[in-house]
């Protein structure tokens, strides 16, 4: 359980950093780990964090599909500067955004988790 639960952390950090290209790695990496069964996971645990990297990679990819969208509609030179201000607001909102969501993923996991464990139904990690 483990593993997954500090990759998530810094996949949170990556993401609140801004740092999209690093944090599209570190989810595709977890998700390849999540394939080989890295650690034996419990399918549940399995379940959740797939769902959180999974989002974590979308929400990315997403934030990057709109990155080039509007880097495609720019018309001429005099619009670059807008694009650098608006891509600067933008990336901001969109990091906190996903970090935020990762948080309350990984909080509603952990929730799960210790129910789990005090009704016996997880091991003790």
């Amino acid at each position: 359980m483990w593993p997954y639960v500090i990759l998530a952390l810094i996949l949170v950090k990556t993401s609140l950093l801004g740092l999209g290209g690093l944090s599209i790695v570190l989810a595709l990496l977890g998700l390849l780990l999540l394939r080989l069964g890295l650690g034996k996971p419990e399918p549940w645990l399995r379940r959740r964090a797939a769902k959180i990297l999974k989002i974590a990679l979308g929400l990315h990819l997403f934030v990057y599909a709109m990155l080039l969208i509007k880097l495609f509609t720019l018309e001429s030179w005099e619009d670059v500067p807008m694009f650098i201000a608006s891509h600067l607001v933008l990336h901001h909102m969109m990091a906190a955004f996903i970090g935020a969501t990762l948080i309350f993923m990984l909080i509603r996991s952990y929730f799960i988790f210790k129910d789990q464990l005090g009704s016996g139904q997880a091991e003790k990690a």
